[in-house]
């Protein structure tokens, strides 16, 4: 790595940290004063100034900006210094000489903070805006600097400067070998001929000092071709291990979830509805969905299905197949039961009611449509099993009770998307379903 020893003459280090160095300076047809950063009395270096009225004052960026760093430490120093309240010593009567100022303590605190807030900009002891003077970049551009290394004879413009001092040929820098500093623009030369620089064999890759290359034998050579293959091919070989365990672990999950042995549990349920008035949800570890109140359609004159949603969003390429349950406790009128391919409005509906009866809804239709019929039945007391089958694209409903089963084909699935939640919708007031 190439580096240079001095920061003096190190031109990455000279702007860092201020303005050019006044000395720098070759020729200029106008007074500089006004050119000095007032902070670091040197010559502006990407100069900002004081937007405030009737101050204007440049400095140098680098400079402001540590001074407003300065001032803002300064502040919270202050603030974590005076907002410590001052602890008076309990009044042992009330005619205590001190308890008639313990209410003017209590507020020196505060005049103190604000008497002693440092000002911002360090001209006109203002909030420092941050501007820009088209005069003083005009005027910088008219004078001409001297190099940061005196063998070199250019007089860079205020523009120039920077580029300049990066790229002088009489820029000095230590060579990546031997560590002596070369002139830059023979620094490729030097590194060319140094024993010390390390290259790379371009037969073997070894890295090593040129001195060590010459006495590299073309035994040592294709032995270290033989090594770096011998080491790419352990490399490959413990890779090919490593796939091969992974693939024999997703094929025994594959098996597991073909045979419906490969399943996570839900056993956290949550739910949404648009109908909050109307259902109550209860229990700790059994949840109980109840309709409570519901709603009553004026213009079809009967009662509404009333949805709410299990909030787990079913994805349909996942991996890992899902299963839950529910017991339905209370069953007085109609429960129907089906996946929605969102939470909102203007989804695809497909729903089985308790005879057995596979409906669809389309998002732009508000009735549902036949699709099929099936022997899948429920009733009061029965238990429900769920089960997505990702790889089956499936969701198989099981009555536990009547060793019944219904299936929700992968055409019905797909028609989902990625995703779909799980919904039900009671009818009667008073009923009610139990998620286990």
């Amino acid at each position: 790595m190439q580096t240079e020893s001095s920061n003096l003459l190190n031109p990455l280090e000279l702007l860092k940290n201020s303005g050019i160095p006044k000395h720098l300076l070759y020729q200029s047809r106008i007074e500089v004063d006004h050119l000095i950063c007032p902070i670091c009395l040197n010559i502006l270096w990407k100069p900002i100034a004081c937007g405030q009225d009737k101050c204007f004052q440049s400095f140098c960026e680098v400079c402001i900006n540590k001074w407003i760093q300065d001032q803002a430490g300064d502040e919270v120093l202050q603030e974590s210094l005076y907002s410590q309240s001052l602890i008076i010593a309990p009044d042992s009567g009330s005619g205590s000489q001190y308890s008639s100022q313990s209410s003017s303590f209590s507020e020196m605190p505060q005049q103190i903070q604000i008497e002693t807030t440092l000002p911002n900009c360090p001209k006109c002891k203002r909030q420092f805006k941050k501007t820009s003077i088209p005069i003083i970049h005009n005027l910088l551009d008219s004078i001409q600097l001297s190099c940061i290394y005196e063998e070199c004879p250019t007089k860079p413009g205020y523009e120039q400067f920077q580029k300049h001092i990066l790229q002088c040929p009489f820029r000095r820098i230590n060579c990546s070998g031997c560590g002596l500093q070369q002139l830059q623009n023979e620094l490729e030369q030097h590194e060319n001929q140094c024993e010390q620089v390390i290259i790379e064999c371009p037969k073997c890759c070894n890295k090593m000092s040129r001195k060590l290359f010459s006495l590299h034998s073309i035994d040592d050579c294709v032995q270290q071709q033989f090594n770096n293959k011998d080491n790419r091919i352990a490399q490959l070989n413990k890779k090919i291990e490593e796939l091969n365990q992974k693939n024999q672990q997703l094929e025994q999950k594959i098996c597991k979830m073909l045979k419906g042995d490969s399943f996570d549990t839900i056993h956290q349920f949550s739910f949404k509805t648009m109908f909050t008035q109307n259902y109550q949800f209860t229990g700790t570890q059994a949840v109980e969905a109840k309709l409570i109140r519901p709603s009553f359609n004026l213009q079809k004159q009967k009662n509404d299905f009333l949805h709410f949603y299990i909030n787990h969003k079913v994805k349909t390429q996942a991996i890992q197949g899902l299963i839950w349950r529910m017991r339905i406790q209370t069953l007085k009128g109609n429960l129907l039961i089906g996946i929605c391919s969102t939470l909102c409005h203007y989804s695809i509906d497909f729903i089985i009611n308790k005879l057995g009866e596979l409906k669809r809804k389309e998002w732009n239709e508000n009735k549902y449509k036949l699709l099929r019929k099936g022997n899948f039945t429920f009733s009061e007391g029965d238990t429900l099993t769920f089960q997505f089958m990702p790889l089956q694209q499936c969701l198989r409903i099981t009555n536990e009770n009547r060793h019944i089963v219904c299936r929700f084909e992968p055409t019905e699935i797909i028609e989902m998307g990625d995703s779909f939640f799980s919904f039900f919708s009671l009818e009667n007031q008073g009923d009610s379903i139990i998620f286990i």
